[in-house]
């Protein structure tokens, strides 16, 4: 996947958590559970694979969808976003 792929996975997430005012444990699964349910265009196994490569992306993550989030608060629910994509598929 190229970065624009991954890049368009890791904007529309960020586009749909916005206006939440804190990444926590709830964002993290309305967010999973719209992946699984396919809100999110390529399903589980593409948005993991594109979640992935942001992570090890040392460019910022926010640049072309800015939210009021940090690049740290970002970057770390995307990682809890991953763990929580993995668990579903494991259930």
């Amino acid at each position: 996947m190229d970065t624009d792929s991954w890049k368009g996975h890791v904007n529309g997430i960020l586009y749909g958590i916005q206006f939440d005012r804190a990444l926590d444990d709830t964002v993290v699964a309305r967010v999973a559970d719209g992946v699984v349910g396919g809100l999110y265009p390529g399903g589980r196994a593409e948005t993991l694979d594109a979640l992935e490569q942001a992570l090890r992306y040392s460019g910022p993550l926010n640049d072309q969808a800015e939210t009021h989030h940090s690049e740290e608060s970002i970057r770390e629910f995307l990682s809890r976003l991953v763990t929580a994509l993995n668990a579903r598929a494991a259930s």
